[in-house]
């Protein structure tokens, strides 16, 4: 049974109020992802941080979305917890701390009907869920992170049909206002969000999978202030976010071989590679979700 129903439906927006909130704004565009150069986020470590140590940890999930938290500190395991399993008609978009408690919750999404949701942990244990906004039609929830600096966790949407973003600013679960946010040059998608610039605005993290290269744009609220590529993403592996492994300020970028259940830490200073270590490996049927 979908864990959803037990909880009342807190806000549900239509397309025409979408229309009238967001896409009245001008849309802004690029062409490159380099085509420009240009206070830290109080997530860079908290926002992916379960048991409250300090450290980010592991989100897993297998292909019957059950979750799991892996405890790690920097590198290295831990222990580990299961998590809340996510009914089989949604996605677990991403993680960030919606209600303010201090712990990291789940956004969800729901392709068929475009409603969102948040599930609100406790660790690693569910203990209640609202629905967030529902999305227009050929929009999709594709990462979540502090865009005007409110502290408070924001929506970033993606229509695929014309590589536009929008940045939904929330409270909690309750919409406030939105934009549009940059659009994206062909063959490239959004994989996360941090502030690499260390400017106090989350920025966008970029993946082109035709060629493994990375880029960063840095954002301050919805707009692109510039771009720079990243370190280009080893064959073999996926790029799945980026965290402070350790605990230096700089987001890292974490990395997963599907085919050999190997995970990667890859250290960053901005979008500079220094560094890297294996994480722990993950277990068939699991897969490494975020961050």
């Amino acid at each position: 049974m979908n864990p959803l129903i037990q909880f009342r439906k807190s806000i549900a927006l239509t397309l025409i109020g979408f229309l009238l909130t967001c896409f009245a704004q001008s849309a802004q565009s690029v062409v490159s992802p380099t085509d420009g150069v240009g206070g830290q986020l109080p997530d860079v470590t908290q926002r992916y941080d379960f048991n409250g140590d300090g450290h980010p940890d592991y989100v897993l999930i297998t292909t019957f979305n059950q979750t799991a938290i892996w405890y790690l500190n920097n590198n290295v395991f831990l222990s580990g917890a299961g998590g809340p399993t996510v009914p089989l008609s949604w996605d677990l978009i991403d993680v960030a701390d919606f209600d303010g408690n201090g712990h990291p919750d789940y956004a969800l999404f729901d392709a068929n009907t475009r409603q969102t949701a948040i599930w609100y942990l406790n660790n690693n244990v569910l203990a209640t869920a609202a629905y967030g906004p529902t999305l227009p039609t050929g929009w999709s929830l594709v990462a979540v992170g502090d865009f005007n600096g409110d502290g408070k966790p924001d929506y970033v949407l993606y229509n695929s049909s014309t590589r536009q973003t929008a940045i939904w600013y929330l409270n909690n679960n309750v919409l406030l206002s939105a934009g549009f946010g940059p659009t994206l040059p062909v063959g490239w998608q959004v994989v996360g969000t941090a502030d690499f610039d260390r400017n106090g605005h989350a920025d966008y993290l970029l993946f082109r999978s035709a060629t493994r290269q990375t880029a960063i744009w840095y954002m301050s609220g919805r707009t692109r202030l510039g771009a720079v590529y990243g370190p280009t993403i080893a064959s073999g592996y996926d790029l799945r976010g980026a965290a402070d492994f350790n605990g230096d300020g700089h987001p890292d970028y974490v990395l997963f071989n599907r085919q050999m259940h190997l995970t990667a830490i890859w250290y960053l200073n901005n979008n500079v590679y220094v560094s890297a270590a294996f994480g722990p490996n993950i277990p068939v049927p699991w897969r490494l979700f975020l961050p």
